[in-house]
């Protein structure tokens, strides 16, 4: 194995000083050579990509560095895909096209005709198509498992872009922190107060100023249940916070919301796939570059751009 890897490298070498002569290799993963010009084909046809594959080609504009680094990990998520059984065969690759005229309502001669009017053959396209699927596995079959997503995030999310509906509608677990509103001197000392309970709460320790507080668990509390400044209140703080001083009758309040729940409206339950969706693309983002990151040590790679 090394003597092959250090031919390739020779290669690469040799290569790149004689570039005027032939194709430079920009490129190398274990015994897979890339050469400049397929960089360049790549960066040619990325308009075509995006559609077809944008979860892979997520820009159309990637310099030959970016593009290297997509192949090299295309490499290594067909070579994983192997290695558990998992191969896209040539007849799937041909199902899924036919799949695609059918829902766009085109034969074969249109299908080419749209490609070529792209600048990517039919070859091409048949291989992306094989590329775009094996990435579909890929993060079905290796991300996703590693990917959680909770009901409070998914609640959290929705409420995120839907805060000015007036209609969506809390349910809480609430302990209310009082002392008196006079304790509190300055707009600063009302805005650490939540700061300073935080503090108590974790580690039982609080100025000695502050030595009046009481709590009250107010239980469980629903936004019908209180006046409509508290409920904005309560809305606006997230579970396990505290929230912002409400200061009435002489008495200031910090509610700590131990537990927050979205009273499911049928506008969420339309809307809470489409959420589990965008959070699962956002999380696999990131767990599949820490994935990437450990895996790529298992290859031999060499950059030559």
């Amino acid at each position: 194995m090394f003597k092959k890897i250090f031919t390739i490298y020779i290669l690469a070498i040799s290569l790149n000083t004689e570039a005027k002569l032939l194709d430079k290799v920009s490129g190398v993963i274990n015994d897979k050579v890339f050469t400049l010009s397929e960089l360049t084909r790549v960066n040619e046809t990325l308009d075509i990509r995006t559609e077809i594959a944008p979860f892979i080609y997520k820009s159309k504009k990637l310099n030959n560095t970016e593009i290297l680094n997509l192949l090299q990990k295309e490499f290594i998520i067909k070579d994983k895909l192997s290695e558990l059984g998992f191969v896209i065969s040539d007849d799937a690759v041909e199902s899924r096209i036919i799949e695609t005229e059918r829902s766009l309502n085109l034969n074969r001669e249109e299908l080419l005709v749209f490609l070529n009017s792209k600048n990517i053959g039919f070859n091409e396209y048949f291989e992306l198509i094989r590329q775009a699927m094996e990435y579909s596995v890929f993060q079905r079959r290796i991300i996703g498992p590693l990917v959680t997503i909770t009901d409070q995030e998914i609640k959290n999310y929705y409420y995120k872009q839907n805060s000015n509906n007036k209609a969506l509608s809390f349910k809480y677990k609430v302990i209310d922190f009082t002392i008196p509103s006079n304790q509190l001197i300055t707009k600063e000392d009302i805005d650490n107060f939540p700061k300073i309970l935080e503090t108590y709460r974790t580690t039982g320790t609080i100025p000695s100023i502050y030595s009046e507080i009481d709590t009250l668990d107010l239980g469980d509390v629903s936004d019908e249940d209180v006046s409509q400044d508290l409920s904005i209140i309560l809305k606006k703080t997230d579970e396990s916070s505290f929230s912002t001083v409400y200061i009435k009758e002489g008495i200031a309040h910090s509610f700590y919301v131990k537990k927050k729940d979205l009273v499911e409206s049928s506008d969420f339950l339309k809307k809470r796939n489409y959420i589990y969706n965008e959070i699962f693309l956002k999380k696999s983002d990131s767990i599949a570059q820490n994935w990437f990151s450990r895996e790529i040590l298992n290859y031999y790679i060499l950059n030559n751009l």
